[in-house]
């Protein structure tokens, strides 16, 4: 058996694996009396994980209680299972727990009045949940819909032009590893910005290249495909390039959002932009 082999092998059984975790987190919390109520995000509330998902685990305390979870965050996780290591600080309400067999627990602790209606919570599995505070929030958030705003649209319109810019100075500059991971931002923002024109809210964290490929993407074939045409090597002719193949429907996609948020598409500084670099 080859090593891809038996790490595939292992990994086939990482969903039962996953569920016994969760049933001893949940088991833990739903014991304790400062805990008001569970509920899961993610690919796991919405039902299309696999085998490497996360756990993206919310608990909701009581408020005189919540610096007590934060502080002792670390040792709560470890009362799970086995923790290889950790992400995070001691400060923040979220914990990154990476356990030995294999699967990565994402727990936030929250008070009541943090959580609100809206589109992040519309697909939220709800595990506990005594005295009923998250199902009005739950209902509440299903007639929430996403809708681009300005703010989103200027945002993403500079960001592109920025990364676009800084790229062709490490290109030119001789340094291609900054050059490609700039490229690979600009890259990033292209398709953040067809998801905005599909009016869908692409649900990964800013330049997290989760949930863009694979089952899970809501892209065309052709526009993966351009995805994939844009990768450069470490010339700067090959970074001009995938630059100038990208700046085209950089400055289609910029005019139809700018449309659709009711704002100028700044064609001309764009223009001037582009052609400083390209």
């Amino acid at each position: 058996m080859t090593k891809e082999e038996k790490h595939l092998q292992r990994d086939s059984q990482l969903p039962e694996v996953r569920g016994q975790l969760l049933n001893r987190i949940r088991n833990d919390l739903e014991q304790d009396p400062d805990v008001l109520a569970i509920y899961l995000a993610g690919s796991l509330a919405k039902g299309n994980a696999d085998s490497y998902s996360d756990i993206d685990l919310h608990t909701l305390v009581k408020p005189e209680k919540l610096e007590g979870f934060i502080a002792d965050k670390f040792g709560r996780a470890g009362k799970w299972g086995n923790v290889l290591f950790y992400e995070g600080i001691a400060v923040s309400p979220v914990i990154v727990s990476h356990f030995d067999c294999f699967v990565k627990v994402d727990s936030w602790y929250h008070t009541a009045n943090e959580i609100t209606p809206s589109i992040w919570m519309k697909d939220m599995k709800i595990l506990y949940d005594p005295q009923g505070i998250l199902e009005p929030v739950r209902k509440l958030s299903e007639e929430a819909v996403y809708k681009i705003t300005p703010a989103e649209v200027e945002f993403w319109r500079t960001k592109v032009l920025a990364f676009i810019h800084e790229t062709y100075r490490a290109g030119m500059r001789g340094e291609p590893y900054y050059a490609l991971a700039n490229l690979d931002s600009v890259r990033w923002l292209m398709a953040y910005g067809w998801y905005m024109e599909m009016n869908r809210h692409l649900d990964s964290p800013y330049q997290v290249w989760s949930k863009i490929e694979g089952s899970r993407s809501r892209l065309s074939e052709d526009q993966l495909q351009r995805l994939a045409s844009w990768e450069a090597g470490r010339n700067p002719g090959s970074i001009l390039t995938a630059l100038e193949g990208i700046s085209a429907e950089f400055t289609r996609l910029n005019k139809t959002l700018s449309e659709r948020a009711g704002i100028d598409d700044n064609y001309e500084m764009v223009s001037r932009a582009l052609r400083l670099v390209l």
